[in-house]
């Protein structure tokens, strides 16, 4: 997976829960922006650990009941 590919799913994923974010590739590093974070992944990095991070700052909501 690319870092290109990467960065489409993890902005999906913010996507789906609800938070605005912005990312780059610069030099085999991504970055990803949001209000409260910056997240980062390079090349070689585990793509599973970069989305957990993620997932762990903004977890997906249960539905209301």
């Amino acid at each position: 997976m690319n870092l290109e590919q990467i960065a489409q799913q993890a902005m999906n994923y913010l996507d789906s829960v609800g938070v605005a974010a912005e990312y780059e590739i610069v030099y085999m590093h991504l970055r990803i922006f949001t209000d409260e974070h910056i997240f980062t992944c390079a090349y070689d990095d585990s793509f599973m650990v970069f989305m957990s991070d993620i997932a762990y700052s903004y977890p997906q909501k249960s539905p209301a009941k």
